[in-house]
C-alpha cells in the first residue's frame, strides 16, 4: 500500500482480492501494516519495526514468515507506487523467498479496485 492512495481505493482492492478467493470470507485474514504499526509515535514505530540490523525482528518479517501467511496481496494504484517504497520492496523480496521455501505458499498477488491483476 502506498500512503498517497486514497483509503477507499485500498479497501476496494482488498475487497476485490477477497471476492476472488475461493474461500469462506470468515477464513480470510489480512495483516495491514498501516493498521498494525503505530504511525504517529516515532519511538513506538521504531520499537515495532524492530532492530533494522536484525531485520527478522521487524513486524513485516514476522507477519510474512508466520505459518498462517498464505500469500502477499499488494494493493496497486495506477502508477504502481507501492513498488517505490522500501518496505513494500522488502515484502516482495520476502514473498519470493517464501515462494521458494514453503510449499503451498501462493506468492505475490497484485490487486486493484478493478480486481486481481494477472
Amino acid at each position: 500500500h502506498y500512503w498517497g492512495t486514497p483509503f477507499t481505493e485500498f479497501v476496494s482492492a482488498v475487497s476485490a482480492h477477497g471476492k476472488s478467493v475461493k474461500a469462506d470470507p470468515k477464513d480470510l485474514t489480512y495483516w495491514i501494516c498501516f493498521l498494525s504499526i503505530n504511525q504517529v509515535d516515532a519511538e513506538q514505530t521504531k520499537h515495532e519495526l524492530g532492530d533494522l540490523e536484525q531485520i527478522e525482528s521487524s513486524s513485516f518479517y514476522k507477519a510474512l514468515r508466520s505459518s498462517s501467511c498464505k500469500a502477499t496481496c499488494m494493493a496497486l494504484d495506477p502508477q504502481a507506487l507501492p513498488l517505490t517504497r522500501s518496505w513494500c520492496l522488502f515484502e516482495v523480496w520476502q514473498t519470493f523467498e517464501l515462494k521458494n521455501e514453503r510449499q503451498g505458499f501462493e506468492g505475490l498477488i497484485f490487486c486493484s479496485p478493478a480486481g486481481v491483476i494477472g
